[in-house]
């Protein structure tokens, strides 16, 4: 039930970043709003129902974007699998540890974008621009994954039971 509920209240949020942050002229406001639901599902519910909302993400920003096909699912993947391995690692035990963690995955995606085109087509076109927005989405997602670490909360206190 809470692997739904995550995984559709994170795909309506992708259509949001979709849609809406599209008109936003500045591309510093623009937050990767699937790493803190693939976060939040690999932490604190498993890698089973993290796999899901990596995969269920991954497939919708897949068609959302225009970057090379199976870059961005790569990317999630990468990142599901390095918040495995670091599950008994990372504590999080507040909104802002999360946005944080969130916060350097961003990071990390960015770098693995880059690894993946220089390991794909041996060049790298877009580095410059990859590494001159990576300081601040990583900045403005975590400033959103406050606010989506804390309605989470808000459905697991009101709605849902916590494990």
């Amino acid at each position: 039930m809470k692997i739904a509920v995550y995984t559709f209240i994170g795909l309506l949020l992708l259509l949001v970043e979709s849609s809406l942050l599209s008109f936003i002229p500045l591309e510093i406001f623009k937050p990767d709003l699937g790493i803190p639901f693939i976060i939040y599902t690999s932490l604190f519910l498993g890698p089973q129902a993290g796999i899901i909302a990596t995969l269920f993400i991954g497939f919708m920003q897949e068609g959302l974007s225009a970057a090379p096909h199976g870059s961005i699912l790569f990317v999630n993947i990468a990142i599901f699998l390095i918040t495995i391995f670091l599950k008994r690692k990372l504590y999080i035990d507040s909104k802002y540890s999360f946005a944080f963690v969130c916060s350097g995955f961003v990071v990390l995606e960015s770098f693995l974008f880059i690894t993946l085109s220089l390991l794909a087509r041996g060049e790298a076109d877009n580095v410059l621009n990859i590494l001159f927005y990576t300081i601040p989405n990583a900045v403005f997602t975590g400033f959103i994954a406050i606010f989506i670490f804390s309605f989470i909360e808000y459905l697991n206190v009101r709605y849902l039971e916590r494990e």
